[in-house]
Protein backbone atom coordinates (compact mmCIF):
# COMPACT_ATOMS: atom_id res chain seq x y z
CA UNK A 1 0.00 0.00 0.00
CA UNK A 2 2.81 2.38 0.83
CA UNK A 3 4.78 1.92 -2.70
CA UNK A 4 1.69 3.14 -4.42
CA UNK A 5 1.40 6.23 -2.45
CA UNK A 6 5.09 6.83 -2.81
CA UNK A 7 4.74 6.64 -6.59
CA UNK A 8 1.67 9.05 -6.49
CA UNK A 9 3.65 11.48 -4.16
CA UNK A 10 6.46 11.77 -6.65
CA UNK A 11 4.41 12.05 -9.97
CA UNK A 12 2.56 14.90 -8.14
CA UNK A 13 6.26 16.52 -7.04
CA UNK A 14 7.39 16.12 -10.56
CA UNK A 15 9.90 13.51 -9.32
CA UNK A 16 8.44 10.80 -11.30
CA UNK A 17 11.15 10.84 -13.53
CA UNK A 18 13.96 10.82 -11.64
CA UNK A 19 12.36 8.44 -9.68
CA UNK A 20 11.85 5.77 -12.49
CA UNK A 21 15.16 6.20 -13.31
CA UNK A 22 16.09 4.59 -10.51
CA UNK A 23 13.74 2.36 -9.95
CA UNK A 24 14.65 -1.36 -11.02
CA UNK A 25 11.85 -3.58 -13.17
CA UNK A 26 11.24 -6.24 -10.91
CA UNK A 27 11.72 -10.09 -11.83
CA UNK A 28 8.94 -11.60 -14.38
CA UNK A 29 9.08 -14.93 -14.00
CA UNK A 30 5.98 -17.28 -15.61
CA UNK A 31 5.60 -15.45 -18.66
CA UNK A 32 6.04 -15.80 -22.06
CA UNK A 33 8.76 -14.84 -24.09
CA UNK A 34 6.37 -12.48 -26.56
CA UNK A 35 5.00 -11.03 -22.91
CA UNK A 36 8.96 -10.22 -21.61
CA UNK A 37 9.44 -8.59 -25.40
CA UNK A 38 6.72 -6.52 -24.80
CA UNK A 39 7.95 -5.46 -21.35
CA UNK A 40 11.66 -4.71 -22.99
CA UNK A 41 9.83 -2.57 -25.87
CA UNK A 42 7.75 -0.73 -23.08
CA UNK A 43 11.13 -0.58 -20.82
CA UNK A 44 13.15 1.02 -23.87
CA UNK A 45 10.40 3.28 -24.47
CA UNK A 46 10.14 4.30 -21.09
CA UNK A 47 13.85 5.27 -21.44
CA UNK A 48 12.84 7.10 -24.61
CA UNK A 49 10.98 9.45 -23.04
CA UNK A 50 12.77 9.82 -19.85
CA UNK A 51 15.95 11.10 -22.32
CA UNK A 52 13.52 13.08 -24.45
CA UNK A 53 12.10 15.03 -21.57
CA UNK A 54 15.61 15.89 -19.90
CA UNK A 55 16.78 16.71 -23.65
CA UNK A 56 13.53 19.52 -23.63
CA UNK A 57 14.24 21.08 -20.51
CA UNK A 58 17.92 21.46 -21.39
CA UNK A 59 16.69 22.95 -24.29
CA UNK A 60 13.90 25.09 -22.31
CA UNK A 61 16.93 26.31 -20.03
CA UNK A 62 19.35 27.06 -22.35
CA UNK A 63 16.65 29.33 -24.81
CA UNK A 64 15.97 30.94 -21.11
CA UNK A 65 19.23 31.48 -20.52
CA UNK A 66 19.82 33.02 -23.98
CA UNK A 67 16.90 34.78 -23.66
CA UNK A 68 17.85 36.93 -20.37
CA UNK A 69 21.73 37.24 -21.99
CA UNK A 70 20.16 39.14 -24.81
CA UNK A 71 17.52 41.14 -22.17
CA UNK A 72 20.74 42.34 -20.24
CA UNK A 73 22.65 43.34 -23.32
CA UNK A 74 19.73 44.85 -24.13
CA UNK A 75 19.73 46.78 -21.42
CA UNK A 76 23.80 47.85 -20.87
CA UNK A 77 23.24 49.56 -24.56
CA UNK A 78 24.33 53.35 -23.33
CA UNK A 79 22.59 55.79 -25.99
CA UNK A 80 24.74 57.91 -28.01
CA UNK A 81 25.00 61.70 -27.22
CA UNK A 82 24.77 63.51 -30.93
CA UNK A 83 28.31 65.06 -31.63
CA UNK A 84 28.79 68.44 -31.21
CA UNK A 85 27.93 70.99 -33.80
CA UNK A 86 31.35 71.50 -36.36
CA UNK A 87 33.74 74.06 -36.25
CA UNK A 88 32.75 77.24 -37.54
CA UNK A 89 28.76 76.65 -36.95
CA UNK A 90 27.80 78.84 -33.98
CA UNK A 91 27.44 77.21 -30.66
CA UNK A 92 24.24 76.72 -28.96
CA UNK A 93 23.29 79.75 -26.68
CA UNK A 94 21.26 79.17 -23.29
CA UNK A 95 19.78 81.85 -21.79
CA UNK A 96 20.72 81.04 -17.83
CA UNK A 97 18.12 83.73 -16.90
CA UNK A 98 15.54 81.54 -17.63
CA UNK A 99 16.89 78.71 -15.46
CA UNK A 100 15.30 77.76 -11.87
CA UNK A 101 17.88 79.17 -9.01
CA UNK A 102 17.74 78.88 -5.25
CA UNK A 103 19.26 81.41 -2.81
CA UNK A 104 22.20 79.77 -1.34
CA UNK A 105 20.69 80.74 2.12
CA UNK A 106 17.28 79.16 1.55
CA UNK A 107 19.66 75.91 0.10
CA UNK A 108 21.15 76.04 3.25
CA UNK A 109 18.13 76.05 5.41
CA UNK A 110 16.38 73.56 3.34
CA UNK A 111 19.21 71.15 3.85
CA UNK A 112 19.46 72.04 7.85
CA UNK A 113 15.31 71.37 8.14
CA UNK A 114 16.25 68.13 6.06
CA UNK A 115 19.38 66.98 8.74
CA UNK A 116 17.09 68.01 11.48
CA UNK A 117 13.70 65.26 10.32
CA UNK A 118 15.76 63.16 9.78
CA UNK A 119 17.98 63.06 13.32
CA UNK A 120 21.45 63.67 11.46
CA UNK A 121 22.59 66.83 13.69
CA UNK A 122 26.24 67.37 12.51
Amino acid sequence: MRFPMLIAALTLTGAAPAFAQQLPLPPYTGISPAESGLLVQQEQIRQQIIQQQAQLQALDAQIRTEQNIQEVQRLRIVPRLPPPPPAGRPQPNIDTSQLASIPDAALADSNKKVLDAAGNHH
